[in-house]
């Protein structure tokens, strides 16, 4: 079993180290701007931190969520900041964690990354994340990558980059995904890729029941042909616009509706019931010789690992339930990580008023609070989530409330 020593303190501490290193060359307007901006702000996911270089898409597929959120499903625009800007927005989030260690960054969740009108946008932030920051890097993409753009993307030595190519069908691209580019060009992204040793991962996201999961086999063996090495299994959630533009399509949905997860209103997201389906496209994937992840951390864990030779346990945490976890080469449940207890207890102190008779116990996957105020200790700690993920994701433990 590898040992990592982990510390929050240290992170902290380079955090501030990196801000002063900016503050130094930004002008006052730039750092305000930056201050202010919604990613300076934002509390982050379980496994880390959308970041948008681009907003909005024009590729309309009619499965997309974003004209839910607000975000246009017709035209691209480049984000706002410059890439020291969106760097600088990152270290002022009070959740955000710098360095290899830290906060897991994924770009493209509102827009397309490489979109024409944004790649230089995303280049210059993929930059500018390689230069002060270090942290794990994810993008996903239906563009086209070309020879010459793996070649840069390759060029950042100092980041481990973790691209997930979408393609979830072949047969109804022209339905499903009416303006994206064609899945030929993406299966072409993933030689590239994988030409530039930038390990290429397909993205399976979403399977879609009753719409694309008879072709999953054919797509996985064509990705593998073409260089992929893994593939991220992503469910599928809908909102009524959603099933609507389906069934204006011609599409069938009685297999979507039987596995809704609760009741559609407005824009609400809801989740559609695919254990089943991705339990047999990992059983798939591993027949066809791809690493399958049920969780796109896991894959940027994953890249990490095979970039630098460096086992981190993922900052999801999917490895200590074990629902999302596939066991992959990482092996993130056989990895010791090694905290200073003091140091723990200062930082549940400081985010969460724990009490001096509050008992913290550290086990292999677990930093468990034992209390005697349970409920308001619980309660607490649910509405500083961010600062929850934070101490998660510094010493990849699972904290955990517990009565006394």
């Amino acid at each position: 079993m590898s040992k990592l020593r982990l510390s929050l303190k240290e992170l902290l501490y380079k955090k501030i180290l990196l801000k002063k290193q900016l503050e130094e060359k930004m002008s006052k307007e730039s750092i305000l701007k930056a201050k202010n901006d919604y990613h300076a702000k934002k509390r982050p996911r379980p496994c880390g931190f959308t970041v948008h270089s681009v907003i909005g898409c024009s590729f309309r597929c009619i499965y997309c969520y974003i004209p839910d959120m607000g975000f246009s499903f017709s035209s691209a625009k480049p984000y706002g900041l410059t890439g020291e800007e969106i760097v600088y927005a990152l270290l002022e989030n009070p959740y955000f964690l710098p360095g290899r260690h830290g906060s897991y960054i994924a770009i493209g969740s509102v827009g397309e990354p490489f979109h024409p009108v944004g790649v230089n946008k995303t280049m210059e932030y993929v930059s500018a994340f390689s230069r002060y920051l270090g942290n794990p890097l994810q993008f996903s993409t239906k563009m086209y990558i070309s020879n010459e753009l793996a070649k840069r993307l390759a060029s950042f030595r100092n980041i481990s980059i973790s691209s997930l190519i979408t393609i979830i069908t072949t047969e109804k691209s022209h339905i499903l995904e009416p303006n994206a580019p064609s899945v030929a060009s993406r299966l072409e992204s993933i030689r590239n890729l994988k030409k530039n040793n930038l390990h290429p991962v397909l993205f399976l996201r979403p399977i879609i029941p009753g719409v694309n999961d008879d072709e999953i086999s054919t797509i996985l063996k064509d990705a593998r042909r073409y260089g992929a090495e893994g593939v991220v299994i992503g469910g599928f959630r809908v909102t009524r616009e959603i099933l609507e533009r389906f069934e204006n399509s011609g599409l069938e949905t009685s297999e979507i509706r039987k596995r809704l997860k609760g009741k559609l209103a407005g824009n609400k997201q809801i989740s559609i019931y695919t254990r089943d389906l991705k339990e047999e496209v990992v059983y798939e994937a591993k027949r066809n010789g791809l690493v399958p992840f049920l969780s796109a951390c896991c894959a940027n864990t994953y890249i990490l690992f095979k970039k630098f030779g460096y086992r981190i346990p993922c900052a999801g945490l999917d490895f200590a339930e074990g629902y999302f976890c596939t066991n992959c080469p990482v092996q993130c449940k056989n990895i010791e990580v090694v905290v200073d207890v003091e140091e723990i207890k200062h930082y549940l102190k400081k985010f969460f008023n724990i009490e001096e008779h509050d008992s913290v116990i550290l086990d292999s996957f677990k930093i468990t609070i034992k209390t005697k105020m349970y409920k308001k200790l619980r309660n607490r700690v649910q509405k500083r989530i961010g600062y929850r993920i934070l101490i998660e994701t510094a010493y990849r433990k699972k904290l955990v409330i517990e009565n006394e």
